[in-house]
This record gives structure tokens, sequence and C-alpha cells, in this order.
């Protein structure tokens, strides 16, 4: 009796300690270029982790126009999985707003836009390669 009292907090510790990782790896675009450009989905924490460096023409032609840009950059977003998809939080204001939708059977992010209740949805990344992993805490 004494192990099994012992044995369940300890299960239900590592239990919760696992948190399932999806990385949509590789990904690439028509509109830009990259060296490196992986989204890291934490479905426990509820949150999706861009990293990206722009290649050096991708990044002299956005230069061009903002000069802003950094040529690598780590971005966050809130998202929720809803049924066999992976959609980002909503951003922008009520008339006009975009989310990003992750598709691991295709392994394509989308992003859908909505303006004045008219939605479009466009592809914006194809990634080479979905990476699944359980991540102890």
């Amino acid at each position: 009796m004494k192990k099994f009292l012992l044995t369940v907090p300890i299960l239900f510790y590592f239990q919760n300690s696992v948190a399932d990782i999806i990385v949509f790896k590789d990904c690439s675009s028509n509109e830009y270029s990259y060296e490196k450009n992986n989204y890291s989905i934490d479905l426990n924490q509820e949150l999706m982790t861009r990293d990206f460096i722009y290649s050096e023409e991708s990044y002299k032609n956005l230069r061009r126009n903002d000069m802003t840009i950094k040529k690598e950059n780590k971005t966050t977003k809130n998202v929720t999985k809803i049924d066999n998809l992976i959609v980002s939080e909503v951003a922008g204001y009520p008339a006009f707003y975009t989310q990003l939708i992750f598709n691991e059977t295709e392994k394509s992010i989308k992003i859908k836009t909505v303006l004045n209740n008219t939605e479009g949805v466009s592809l914006i990344s194809k990634c080479n390669q979905i990476i699944k992993y359980k991540k102890q805490a």
C-alpha cells in the first residue's frame, strides 16, 4: 500500500511534465528565401515560436522598404489545436485580422485573412520536415 501511495504522485508528476512538441522545420516560401525558417509548437503551453534567418538577398530586398527589418528574428504566438489543425491567435482588429493555420499532414502553413467578413486562405510556407517529440520539463 505504501508503494502505491508513493508511485501515484510520482507518475502524476512525470505525466504532467511531458509536453508535446511539433516542429515545422526548413519551411520555404515563394516570396522570400531563408537560411533558417522553423516553427516550434508546444501544445501543452499552447505556444508557437518561429525562429528564422532571411537569406542575404531577401534581407536586402526587405530593407529597401523597411529599415526596421532584422536579418534574424524570433517571434511567438499563442496557438490551439482544432481537429487536425493548429491555429494561432487572431492578430488585428475586428474588421481585419489574420491567423496562421498549421497542417501537419500537408506540412504546410497557411494564413487566413478576414476583411469585413470576407475570408481568404493563402499558403505561406511548405516545410520539408515535421518533427514530433515529447519534452520533459
